[in-house]
């Protein structure tokens, strides 16, 4: 028969105390290079793809087709460089982009493919900063394969904030603000001289359904288009510093009954409307006001 003391009572405890530490240090240090080989194996490509389909096609304000139907797809492809938790720069990124705008109208064709009338292709470098803010510089080529217009060349300087985190909570949040300095370099998208202009949106969300097969949320769209200098020009060459006024509603709805594997698919239905300054008017055959409406699919991977 085995006689406990207090002091054998002790140092039982004590040992299984050291071995139950023990395990648990190793749980941890499991789990801890488990995570680390996770984030190593984890992909530095990622990218995206998106069918627009809309009535009208207007380019930062300025009118390109408003008839018929509209089919404007686009893709793309991004490769992480670098990312941190801490310091200035926390993401570098490099990817490529390219859009296309294809009309059942064959707006302003000279040569085939008729209906394909832009095809964009643009570089793209972007930065992480703190604060989930980041700054992306792209390059354009805004390219016409039926002929319709001559080749644009802009640089544009992007800004955007990532605010649902620090605004959570907060009603209307998150209001996701941009800021897009546009300075083309060669060529005008108005058809007259190359100039600057600047793009400030934000995209305050006024509803989201908290569920996990219906994750549905919508939003309120606004983006105002100025004029830094001779981005909106008329006839006569005099520059509107107001160009446009777009806002509307928008939903977007996260396809939750495909498999993650095959990527994030999502739903996305907007309806806009857009007010023209004087320059831009005259583009719109004289009217300031017009409506878009826009139905997306699309998948991120």
């Amino acid at each position: 028969m085995v006689h406990w003391t207090t002091r054998s009572t002790r140092i039982l405890f004590a040992v299984a105390f050291a071995l139950t530490s023990t395990e648990l240090a190793s749980a941890q240090t499991v789990v801890a290079v488990e995570e680390v080989e996770e984030d190593e194996d984890a992909s530095r490509w990622s990218g995206m793809v998106q069918f627009d389909f809309t009535n009208a096609y207007f380019f930062n304000g300025i009118l390109n087709e408003r008839a018929d139907f509209i089919w404007q797809p686009w893709a793309e492809l991004y490769l992480n460089l670098f990312s941190s938790d801490d310091g200035v720069i926390r993401d570098v990124s490099l990817g490529m982009g390219v859009w296309n705008s294809i009309h059942e109208n064959h707006t302003a064709s000279d040569r085939g493919p008729r209906a394909l009338y832009e095809t964009d292709w643009y570089p793209m470098l972007t930065l992480g900063l703190p604060a989930d803010v980041s700054f992306t510089t792209y390059y354009y080529w805004y390219t016409s394969p039926n002929g319709a217009f001559s080749t644009v060349e802009e640089l544009d300087l992007f800004f955007e904030w990532d605010d649902s985190e620090i605004l959570e909570g907060v009603p209307l949040a998150p209001f996701s603000p941009t800021i897009n300095w546009a300075i083309e370099t060669d060529g005008a998208s108005d058809g007259q001289d190359a100039g600057v202009g600047i793009q400030l949106s934000v995209a305050p969300t006024l509803y989201t359904l908290e569920n996990d097969d219906f994750p549905l949320a919508i939003t309120a769209p606004f983006e105002l288009g100025l004029s830094v200098h001779d981005y909106y020009q008329d006839e006569d060459g005099r520059d509107d510093t107001y160009g446009y006024f777009q806002y509307g509603l928008a939903a977007t709805l996260p396809v939750t009954c495909i498999d993650k594997s095959w990527g994030d698919y999502y739903v996305k239905r907007s309806g806009q409307g857009i007010h023209l300054g004087a320059s831009l008017s005259d583009i719109n055959h004289g009217d300031h006001n017009y409506g878009i409406v826009m139905a997306s699919i699309g998948v991120e991977f």
